[in-house]
């Protein structure tokens, strides 16, 4: 039996998603997209996605307050079940490598986390 070194590499390489925590005192203002600097919230927290925006997902309600349309596409075309939070372990199944950032967002008072993935390959 052959297997050729390329095939036999790109069988071991696991896709990888960067993921980060940030803890957000209550008197900070909202989360600025890493990419374009846009502030993803206005001040009353109102959600105000930037194009490089993939998803931002509530790990407390377990459901998403928002999806851009390739997140949308990725998780149609996957049998991606999500029952509980939303990690970069799943967001690597989705297909996306290093060209995605996941911060996970942990508000102080409230203490509600949320993760918000940016897709650095938009433009």
């Amino acid at each position: 039996m052959e297997i050729s070194l390329v095939n036999l590499s790109n069988a071991l390489i696991t896709r990888r998603v960067s993921c980060a925590s940030v803890y957000q005192a209550a008197s900070v203002a909202g989360l600025c997209c890493p990419v374009c600097g846009a502030a993803q919230e206005d001040e009353l927290q109102v959600l105000r996605p930037c194009k490089h925006l993939a998803c931002c997902y509530d790990q407390e309600a377990q459901q998403f307050t928002f999806k851009s349309d390739d997140f949308k596409q990725r998780l149609a075309t996957t049998k991606i079940s999500l029952t509980d939070e939303l990690n970069a372990q799943v967001l690597a199944q989705l297909g996306y490598e290093d060209e995605l950032l996941a911060l996970e967002l942990t508000r102080a008072g409230c203490w509600s986390r949320e993760l918000f993935a940016f897709n650095f390959n938009v433009s």
